[in-house]
């Protein structure tokens, strides 16, 4: 009967105690799973991290157009520039022309007065006058003495005397009229003229000046003489654009002043060397003036259309980068991975770079690199808009 009691009395107590056992034991799984997670993950090797590509801007490496346009700048120069000076000294009279005035060659430009000269040509005029009558009695007096050397009435001797003073008498006859027109020329030089046609642009001369041939006086011109149609422009073009340059090839000429105006010229000639020291080669470029629109000693551009057979590569400026291994651009492969390549570099465009050899067309050139970009790097490409 104990024993019958004692077992009841348990199963009671197991029945009225479950639900006790089963919140325990739901308290137990959870102390063990802390203790798990604080000391057995905390001491445990830790999880390696892969971290994310980062993003790059990317542009495609591009062919430069074909056709060129070379841009150099030059100062517009007249064909032919003289300084005039006095060719006799003397006193002006008068000036007939100013600065501006376009004058035909041969026009007169001013009148000189030289007394000197002009009694210089009397006497040489006189004398030549004595001469000619002193060759005509030596002329006159030898044909005498030889009309009489038939007749045996005078010597050989004689008649060659005559003979000799006849020659002495035309040679100063001769040297008087080359002094004659010595001077007449001289006197011609009173009256200044224009060498060539062209515009007047200096007058250095008033009204009773002393004026003399002397060109080592600074002050001694009289005026100052351009042909201004055609004008001369002279470039200097670089070493990597010499080769575009070819006698006869039309060049646009554009005033800085004038930017919607333009005109035509023609390129004449080259040195076909280039110069030691600056590496240049200096060409010349003659530019039709017949308006007189175009100033001499203005600043001009030509503007030189060329074709490129072979057109090099470019990209951004801001590709580049320069450190300890030279110039290299970071490059994407198919796998997104960087590659940084060494290239040579062409012309300098400012926002552009030519790209002589390194890459090809079509590469993907990493855009502002960061010192994060390194070779065999993971990125994620992302292209540029409006990429030109």
């Amino acid at each position: 009967m104990i024993n019958h009691f004692l077992i009841r009395l348990v199963n009671r107590l197991f029945k009225a105690s479950k639900p006790i056992l089963l919140i325990g034991s739901v308290f137990l799984v959870l102390i063990v799973i802390g203790l798990v997670n604080r000391f057995g993950l905390l001491h445990a090797a830790p999880r390696a991290k892969v971290a994310p590509p980062s993003s790059v801007l990317v542009a495609p490496a591009k062919e430069e157009n074909p056709e060129q346009e070379i841009v150099l700048p030059g100062t517009l120069q007249p064909l032919r520039e003289t300084t005039i000076y006095a060719q006799s000294t003397g006193y002006v009279t008068n000036w007939l022309v100013d600065i501006g005035a376009q004058v035909k060659e041969g026009d007169l430009l001013a009148i000189v007065d030289s007394p000197d000269v002009d009694q210089q040509l009397a006497h040489a005029k006189a004398t030549l006058a004595a001469a000619k009558a002193n060759l005509q009695i030596a002329t006159t007096t030898y044909n005498r003495y030889f009309q009489l050397l038939d007749k045996q009435y005078v010597s050989k001797q004689l008649v060659d005397e005559q003979l000799a003073t006849k020659l002495a008498r035309e040679a100063e006859v001769s040297a008087d009229q080359a002094d004659v027109k010595r001077l007449e020329e001289l006197q011609a030089f009173e009256r200044v003229r224009a060498p060539f046609s062209g515009i007047i642009t200096y007058r250095n001369v008033e009204k009773g000046q002393l004026v003399s041939p002397a060109t080592t006086n600074s002050n001694g011109w009289l005026f100052k003489l351009s042909a201004t149609d055609p004008l001369r422009l002279f470039i200097t073009v670089p070493q990597n654009q010499a080769s575009f340059i070819h006698d006869g090839s039309d060049v646009k000429i554009a005033l800085p002043e004038a930017p919607n105006k333009s005109f035509m010229g023609k390129i004449v000639r080259n040195a076909g060397a280039l110069d030691e020291s600056s590496k240049t080669l200096l060409t010349e470029i003659q530019v039709p003036n017949s308006n007189h629109q175009l100033p001499t000693g203005g600043y001009v551009e030509a503007h030189i259309q060329v074709h490129i057979d072979h057109p090099a590569l470019l990209v951004s400026s801001s590709s580049l980068i320069v450190n300890a291994r030279g110039q290299q651009l970071a490059v994407v492969d198919k796998s997104q991975h960087i590659h940084l390549v060494p290239v040579k570099i062409g012309n300098d465009f400012g926002t552009q770079l030519e790209i002589v050899s390194g890459i090809h067309q079509g590469d993907l050139v990493v855009q502002n690199p960061s010192d994060s970009v390194f070779d065999g790097a993971s990125v994620l490409p992302i292209m540029v808009k409006n990429n030109h």
